[in-house]
């Protein structure tokens, strides 16, 4: 009998104390959404526009050419983008950012925030240092106790009119925010060997009953780059393996926001020549993984009919 009991009064407190880790998850949550994220995004615009090439909303004021409003033009408009930057949450619902690329800039109002008890989160964004008063609406979660926020601009999905899909949603846009490597980065942030794996999707090419036609096809990215500190990505020396088609080549900049863009150049095996470039967005974010104080890299990109949205770990 006291075995029964003691199990049923054990049972009732391990109840209880999943229930008061939800609260306090709820609640930390609540207050741990506050100092600066660093994000990467990416947009695959309205359906069809890798295939087609999309358009941006005629009649429109220019976007500006900073972070924040390379984000909202390209939530708003229907063409394939990719954006990086930092955001600053107060703690109290605004949303901050600064028209230069460096910590310390004086920070401008860009947009609020509303933080559910459930950590789910609505962000309204609008290009505070352009003339498109323009207003992006987007939705998202918050994770690991604030370390990670999500957004994007979710839509139902319905099968048909007499039968919708309820409870399904998707969206053409992907902003993924974390905590920044540091309050200062410079090349040397970047230093070692490093692994890419994305997924993306590109415009192609396929054979029907009618003819050959557009499509997207989605696939994975594998690379492997050796930065140099420098601002330099090194091409490999010597005898080249069999698996050297996963080396790339190139260049790339670091802001001091931690932000930054990769120039990359595929390094062909068979002729030890070079063959096309590809330009991707990144931010140096704070490392989860089990290489310790190294920066990880999110990077995004949008061109030539084909988006790309991955990560970077040493090695």
């Amino acid at each position: 009998m006291f075995k029964r009991e003691f199990s049923r009064t054990a049972f009732f407190l391990c109840v209880s104390a999943i229930l008061s880790t939800a609260a306090v998850s709820a609640q930390t949550c609540q207050s741990a959404v506050n100092g600066a994220y660093t994000y990467s995004a990416v947009g695959d615009g309205i359906p069809g526009a890798l295939t087609s090439g999309g358009n941006t909303t005629a009649g429109t004021p220019p976007f500006s050419s900073s972070g924040v409003g390379q984000l909202v033009g390209g939530a708003a408009n229907a063409v394939p983008f990719t954006s990086a930057g930092t955001l600053y949450f107060d703690g109290m619902g605004d949303i901050r950012a600064g028209n230069a690329v460096e910590f310390g800039a004086p920070l401008t109002l860009v947009g609020s925030y509303v933080l559910n008890s459930d950590c789910t989160i609505s962000v309204t964004l609008t290009d505070a240092f352009g003339t498109n008063l323009t207003v992006a609406t987007l939705q998202g979660v918050v994770l690991g106790n604030g370390s990670e926020i999500d957004l994007g601009q979710l839509q139902s999905i319905s099968g048909n009119s007499a039968s919708p899909a309820i409870g399904v949603y998707q969206s053409n846009l992907l902003v993924r925010l974390v905590r920044p490597l540091a309050t200062y980065c410079s090349v040397g942030n970047l230093n070692g060997s490093y692994v890419l794996i994305a997924r993306g999707a590109r415009a192609a090419s396929v054979a029907t009953d009618a003819g050959v036609g557009p499509t997207v096809a989605p696939f994975f990215l594998f690379a492997r780059v050796q930065f140099d500190g420098n601002g330099n990505i090194l091409t490999p020396t010597g005898p080249l393996s069999t698996m050297s088609f996963l080396q790339l080549g190139g260049s790339y900049t670091v802001k001091t926001d931690c932000t930054g863009i990769l120039t990359l150049t595929a390094v062909d095996a068979t002729v030890g020549g070079s063959g096309a470039t590809l330009s991707l967005n990144f931010a140096l974010t704070q490392s989860d993984s089990l290489t310790g104080s190294s920066a990880e890299i999110q990077f995004s990109g949008a061109s030539q009919g084909q988006t790309l949205f991955g990560y970077g770990r040493l090695q």
